[in-house]
């Protein structure tokens, strides 16, 4: 294990410590849940807004990046303390259970956006320890989500019939 991989497992450990401790206290698992969901799409939006904004502004685009995604995270903490407040989302005993999933979901996608903009960031020497560390390629690359997908599919897909061997 690197120090790549250290690095990235104390970053997700801690989203999720103050994750779990914020969903308990705000008494139901919506806020966090609202907030993972709104890290998600702030991920998914300045993922994709970055390149041609970075090129039309003449700026890094990891640097566009990091900004995009810190203004769009904000921004999804506002909305989720709203519809948490609107909603009081909340499974009473299951909570913290919850809380606790819906934490580790944001943990992996803080975890994510941070490996993405460290190597768009970084030099040759970073990346190679990314690409060279096993956590760290699991949290970029989800590979075993993929695995889990393909299993899935072809379970329900079921067995391959080979229509010459009747």
């Amino acid at each position: 294990m690197s120090w790549v991989d250290g690095m990235t497992l104390a970053l997700m450990a801690l989203v999720t410590v103050v994750q779990t401790v914020r969903g308990v206290r705000a008494g139901g698992m919506g806020l966090p849940f609202f907030e993972a969901a709104g890290v998600i799409v702030a991920a998914v939006a300045a993922t994709s807004l970055s390149h041609e904004l970075a090129g039309s502004l003449h700026v890094n685009e990891s640097t566009l990046l990091l900004v995009l995604f810190i203004l769009l995270s904000v921004l999804a903490f506002v909305l989720a303390r709203w519809l948490f407040a609107l909603t009081a989302l909340s499974f009473q005993s299951l909570d913290g259970i919850l809380s606790c999933l819906c934490a580790l979901v944001m943990a992996w996608t803080v975890g994510h956006m941070f490996l993405r903009i460290m190597i768009g960031s970084a030099d040759s020497e970073y990346v190679e320890a990314i690409a060279n560390s096993p956590v760290a390629r699991e949290v970029l690359r989800f590979r075993s989500w993929h695995a889990l997908m393909r299993l899935l599919f072809k379970a329900k897909a079921g067995p391959e019939i080979d229509p010459g061997l009747d």
